[in-house]
């Protein structure tokens, strides 16, 4: 799980300083305020792993496209220094050896500083360190620092460490770092806000994905893999099957009543699709042919129940399309993914409805308040702030921005003040 993430010169972000994450992480605040910048940083160090570049930011093909240097670094300034670094736990001990000594690894911290010198990306240093033993190692100038020790010369290709095949004798302390950052990020899964339109049919050609892609295009595949392993919405004993869960989910937010994924025509055409019916009595319907909040919802349950347990899945605007009663009821859906799943889920949202259903369940005791991270952002003399929201064991949050989610007492004065007003006029 990441525990932590900083930046600095990284977008509208001058220095966000240390932002502490939860194993239910929301973000809130007003448009172009940075909320995205926050997500981004991460899949940034994502879709760089195992690349030979300092930094990959992007295609069309990647999870952000971030397009260079210049657009990214804060103010378009070339001369700045760009700064991201996190901590995180693992989910298991890691051990390692150098020389003569072992070290055991369950927390650890990165960070790296990368600048551009006459239009290329340079590393100019980065940094390990194991939170719960002394390991240390630094890198600058292609020399490593293992623990104050002497210098070992060493090419790195890119911002976490990944060493050149030029190096012929590599420390172990250094592979070990790299394997879990490497390790850490292949665990980190992206559902975006646009998603891919649904079809009236399915060509499955027996592939088992890894991930679903951040517009769900995978999210059949993921699914009819999930049947033919019999994958389970959990590993302990009362997991069901992924499609249940789906099932269930539609029903608890009043959006289906039933679903179901079979095959069309002759089995070896692979040829699948969704069927749903809306009510008990109503005709079963393809997925194109309802509403488009429930295609938009049906690849963020499968990414829920398809991760792998442990994981941390970033989603931008979940709900999006929903009503405000399936926006509460997603609220739910995140928390029993983060118990029954162990789950980190960090979010990007503008839903009061999200928001004021998570407030109910910490007052119920149905989540500690202190397993979640609640953040406003704004955008203030040139450059993102962040505030983390403080709420108490009860849900109540007090120092919440006032008018973020619109001035609705004020609305209602207002309607009523104007409705006197053409009153006496009318009977005038």
């Amino acid at each position: 799980m990441i525990t932590h993430i900083r930046m600095k010169n990284f977008k509208s972000w001058r220095d966000s300083d240390i932002v502490k994450l939860a194993p239910l992480t929301g973000f809130f605040g007003t448009n172009s305020s940075g909320k995205s910048s926050l997500l981004q940083m991460l899949l940034l160090l994502k879709q760089t792993v195992g690349k030979d570049k300092v930094l990959f930011f992007g295609d069309e093909n990647s999870l952000v496209n971030l397009g260079n240097f210049r657009e990214v670094i804060h103010g378009h300034e070339l001369g700045n220094e760009l700064y991201l670094g996190l901590s995180c736990k693992l989910s298991h001990t890691v051990s390692y050896n150098f020389v003569t000594a072992q070290w055991q690894m369950l927390y650890f911290s990165f960070h790296t500083v990368v600048q551009e010198v006459k239009g290329n990306q340079v590393i100019k240093d980065f940094r390990y360190k194991s939170l719960n033993s002394s390991a240390t190692v630094i890198w600058e100038d292609n020399n490593l620092f293992v623990n104050d020790r002497n210098s070992i010369p060493i090419q790195v290709q890119n911002c976490y460490g990944l060493p050149s095949s030029e190096n012929s004798d590599i420390p172990e302390v250094l592979t070990g770092f790299t394997s879990v950052f490497e390790e850490l990020f292949s665990h980190v899964y992206y559902l975006g806000p646009t998603r891919v339109h649904p079809q009236r049919s399915y060509h499955w050609e027996g592939t088992h994905p890894k991930e679903i892609d951040s517009w769900g295009n995978k999210a059949i595949d993921a699914l009819l893999s999930a049947r033919v392993r019999q994958l389970k919405s959990s590993n302990k004993e009362d997991g069901v099957p992924i499609e249940d869960r789906i099932s269930e989910w539609l029903q608890r937010m009043e959006l289906a009543h039933s679903f179901f994924l079979g095959a069309t025509g002759s089995l070896t055409d692979n040829n699948y699709e969704i069927r749903i019916r809306k009510s008990e009595t109503s005709a079963e319907v393809t997925l194109t042919d309802m509403g488009y909040g429930v295609s938009d919802l049906f690849p963020l349950l499968v990414h829920c129940y398809y991760v792998p347990e442990g994981s941390t899945l970033i989603l931008k605007q979940p709900g999006i399309h929903l009503h405000p009663k399936a926006q509460a009821d997603l609220a739910d859906l995140l928390i029993e993914v983060i118990k029954e799943r162990n789950l980190q889920i960090l979010i990007e949202s503008h839903s009061e409805h999200l928001l004021n259903r998570l407030q109910r369940r910490v007052a119920e005791e149905k989540i500690a308040a202190d397993q979640t991270a609640l953040y406003f952002c704004r955008y203030i003399d040139g450059a993102s702030k962040i505030d983390e929201l403080d709420m108490d064991e009860f849900g109540n949050i007090t120092n919440w921005p006032e008018k973020f989610f619109g001035d609705e007492m004020g609305d209602l004065f207002a309607m009523t003040k104007a409705q006197r007003e053409r009153q006496k006029r009318t009977e005038g």
